[in-house]
């Protein structure tokens, strides 16, 4: 249904899932879990209010993609990086969760930066890849952190309602932007996964 919505190549996809799955050499699942399970742990996005982020006082931080800039900016080194290589252009020593997608193999040298690497799909996985499900690297992290037994999951700069993109979303933005169509579609998506999920987790 989303790959028809947003005219994704299911062909791309796999192309792209191939690639990541022999760049990575070893299954790092374990690793992720034991630094997760029973764990609070903070989601941060990418939104517009990430600016206003000073510090996180949760056990274990989860960086969305670009994210991950802003955080390290600050002196804060997340544990995990959930990303589709889009917006991330630092590369602190953490877990790096990489998900492979239609549009992404030129972007697959990043790894080189990367040292743990976990890699996941959106087709059905296979060799070392996983699926955990989401949409979004936001709404990824935190289905992501569920699965593996998070204790609590606390989102930060997932502004899933703002009429803007925050700058950190992408590397060339100097600003926060305004919002595009595709984006909202997007952001709406994740926001529909994150209400079923925590509707099912009540």
């Amino acid at each position: 249904m989303i790959r028809r919505e947003f005219g994704f190549s299911e062909r791309e996809d796999y192309r792209s899932a191939l690639v990541l799955n022999m760049i990575i050499r070893e299954d790092f699942e374990d690793l992720l879990r034991s630094k997760i399970m029973g764990r609070e742990v903070a989601v941060v996005g990418a939104g517009p209010s990430l600016n206003a982020l000073k510090d996180v006082e949760e056990d274990v931080i989860v960086a969305a993609d670009g994210a991950t800039n802003y955080l390290v900016s600050r002196g804060i080194i997340p544990d995990v990086v959930v990303t589709d290589l889009d917006g991330i252009e630092t590369y602190p020593d953490s877990i790096y969760v990489v998900h492979a997608h239609g549009d992404n193999i030129s972007k697959m040298w990043k790894l080189s930066y990367m040292g743990i690497v976990l890699g996941t799909s959106q087709v059905f996985p296979f060799g070392r890849l996983k699926l955990y499900g989401g949409f979004t690297d936001g709404d990824r992290a935190v289905v992501m952190a569920m699965t593996l037994g998070a204790k609590r999951i606390t989102t930060y700069a997932m502004d899933l309602d703002s009429d803007k993109i925050g700058m950190y979303s992408k590397p060339f933005y100097k600003n926060d932007v305004p919002m595009n169509y595709v984006k909202r579609k997007k952001l709406n998506v994740a926001k529909e996964i994150l209400h079923t999920l925590f509707r099912k987790d009540l």
